[in-house]
């Protein structure tokens, strides 16, 4: 844990451990026996297992959408900026694992539950739209453009989990293809 606050050390195993087994399928106990710190340091850093998911979550988005600014070309049109957005969420996918969205998953468990997580998952994917349409803008491009693109990555996310990945890559490049030339 050396260079490592604990805290961090508990975001990153829980967000795992979520990731790997669902939020009400893991327990604080589970995160603290893996982690290896006493229940009142887990209790200084977030008060309930639901500040911890809340955090989680605000921290995913984050690296989610710095990682996709990094990654997007937009200086090149319409097909390098769908393109890029396709081989960044591949690759996030690649790296993060091939277990669906935290964030779906955190609105399928939570609705009706705990409305600030359910709410927080809904919020991210209409702010992932908003980007994606706003940075078409630079292309002249119609706000279904955006809807479509978004529909091309929630369907990536969810495919991958029953088919070869390079697969749905590929599949994705040729939706994302055959959506700029009917755009034309």
């Amino acid at each position: 844990m050396r260079g490592v606050s604990k805290k961090e050390v508990i975001l990153n195993t829980a967000e795992n451990l979520f990731y790997q087994h669902g939020f009400h399928a893991v327990g604080v106990k589970s995160i603290l026996n893996e982690v290896g710190v006493a229940p009142m340091t887990m209790y200084y850093h977030f008060h309930s297992k639901e500040t911890l998911i809340v955090e989680i979550l605000k921290r995913r988005e984050l690296r989610y959408f710095d990682f996709l600014q990094k990654e997007i070309d937009r200086d090149n049109g319409l097909a390098a900026y769908a393109e890029t957005l396709i081989k960044a969420h591949t690759d996030w996918m690649k790296t993060d694992g091939l277990n669906g969205c935290l964030f779906l998953r955190a609105k399928q468990e939570y609705e009706g539950v705990n409305e600030e997580i359910a709410a927080l998952s809904k919020e991210h994917k209409k702010t992932l739209q908003q980007k994606i349409e706003q940075e078409l803008k630079t292309f002249n491009s119609s706000k279904q453009a955006g809807t479509q693109l978004v529909m091309i990555l929630e369907g990536i996310t969810s495919t991958a989990q029953v088919m070869a990945m390079e697969e749905v890559e590929e599949a994705a490049f040729r939706i994302a293809k055959n959506m700029r030339a009917d755009s034309q």
